[in-house]
């Protein structure tokens, strides 16, 4: 009777493990960071100096096709920071240095072209933007961005380098439209690994 339900037992993992391997690189996970710069007003390659970070899970429908979800977090410079205001006739000028921080949630498909060693990729997808904003001091506080949880868009490409078998190495460009008050469009731009099983 032992021998029936350790035998039961080993072919029920043989056959797990089978499937698995047969599943090769169907799921990934992956981390990244790096610098944003908000483009709503115009877009310049040394405003990247803000942060990114965000970490990914994903699922492979087809060879080339990818379900993709993704959870982060960016600060930003506020929508007025270094502007002047006008508030009950008289000008203020918003602090340079004043910073909103949104948390986002997305969802994407990627198309992905897949090279021996390198895989590039085009996304695009839906989410949602949560914006805490931070709140200049004393009078300029009525200058402080709307604290507000929209709809978002969102495209880019990326790239990963295979380091070891399923590892790799992986940059990406990412526009963020959320659908905020002011309107805001955020580029980032990561780096980061990802590993595929």
């Amino acid at each position: 009777m032992r021998i029936l339900r350790f035998g039961t037992v080993l072919a029920v993992a043989l056959a797990f493990a089978s499937a698995a391997r047969g599943q090769s690189s169907t799921f990934g996970v992956g981390a990244s960071g790096g610098l944003v710069d908000p483009a709503e007003r115009e877009f310049k390659f040394s405003d990247f100096d803000r942060s990114d970070v965000n970490i990914w899970g994903q699922y492979a429908l087809e060879d080339h096709v990818i379900l993709r979800a993704t959870l982060g977090r960016m600060h930003v410079a506020a929508h007025n920071a270094g502007q002047v205001v006008e508030s009950g006739g008289e000008s203020f000028t918003v602090p340079d240095d004043l910073r909103d921080r949104i948390d986002y949630g997305l969802v994407a498909t990627s198309y992905d072209f897949i090279e021996p060693a390198w895989t590039s990729g085009l996304f695009a997808g839906v989410g949602i933007y949560r914006v805490e904003p931070g709140v200049p001091a004393g009078d300029l506080a009525f200058a402080a961005d709307e604290k507000e949880t929209v709809f978002g868009f969102h495209f880019g490409a990326d790239a990963q380098l295979t380091l070891w078998r399923t590892l790799a190495l992986l940059g990406r460009v990412t526009v963020h439209i959320p659908q905020t008050n002011p309107h805001r469009v955020l580029v980032t731009a990561d780096a980061g690994v990802s590993y595929r099983f």
